[in-house]
């Protein structure tokens, strides 16, 4: 079995396992049988995509890919998958090497598995670059996919999408 068809047989696994609490869905926490305090894993993960964005603001695609499982994947819209630390920071270089590339994304819910050592974090992000000297500028969707790993939270599976029309942007 590939990485890839595991990690999709991973997460079609987790999915069903979430499930909502009584709490507004900007921050859903699930009840998690396993994790000590679903909350504390909620502000973890949180932690980290504070992380992620100082390590943006940086410029620091090496930073970045250790935020990412040994296993771990990046899908970007419009370009190839990026497995693994080096596929990973490669990607990363490459669009923070735009110009004028800024990203800014959030969690609008953030579900942690019943067993505490997975969670799905699914939110917006906004882009803005200046590729041959023209402003751009783009919103849309992430779903990142965390694992609990030696009591740390890496991301497993990352994939976002624009919301602009095809062919706009």
């Amino acid at each position: 079995m590939t990485k890839s068809l595991l990690l999709l047989s991973a997460t079609a696994l987790l999915l069903p396992a979430c499930r909502p609490a009584d709490k507004p869905a900007e921050s859903a926490v699930v009840e998690a049988r396993g994790a000590s305090d679903p909350a504390a894993e909620e502000k973890a993960i949180r932690a980290e995509v504070d992380r992620w964005l100082q390590l943006i603001k940086a410029k620091d695609a090496a930073g970045i890919a250790g935020l990412y499982a040994e296993d771990g994947a990046v899908m970007p819209p419009n370009g190839p998958i990026g497995k693994g630390p080096a596929a990973i920071q490669q990607t990363w270089a490459g669009m923070m090497g735009i110009p004028g590339f800024d990203l800014n994304f959030a969690p609008e819910q953030i579900l942690i598995s019943s067993s505490g050592d997975m969670a799905l974090d699914r939110g917006t992000y906004r882009l803005a670059m200046t590729p041959n000297g023209t402003a751009v500028s783009d919103t849309g969707k992430y779903v990142v996919v965390w694992r609990k790993i030696d009591g740390k939270w890496k991301a497993a599976a990352d994939i976002f999408n624009s919301d602009l029309p095809v062919g706009e942007g």
